[in-house]
């Protein structure tokens, strides 16, 4: 969903940030769920499975990589 300024939401960049990294690579601990009301927003948000933990994309603030 886009603002009416034409500006994408910040967790819509996330969650394409996201999709982008499981079509890329693969992870044990990260699973897109589909779309949910969120418990942050009260909207219908995209929810992945990270570390085990449902989370609404709209409650994710930054992503960081990490390597092992």
């Amino acid at each position: 969903m886009r603002r009416r300024s034409g500006r994408m939401k910040k967790s819509e960049l996330i969650h394409y940030r996201l999709q982008a990294m499981l079509r890329e690579h693969t992870f044990s601990d990260l699973e897109y769920l589909g779309k949910r009301k969120s418990y942050n927003s009260g909207e219908m948000e995209h929810w992945y499975s990270i570390g085990g933990n449902e989370v609404p994309v709209d409650s994710i603030e930054e992503l960081e990589s990490v390597e092992e």
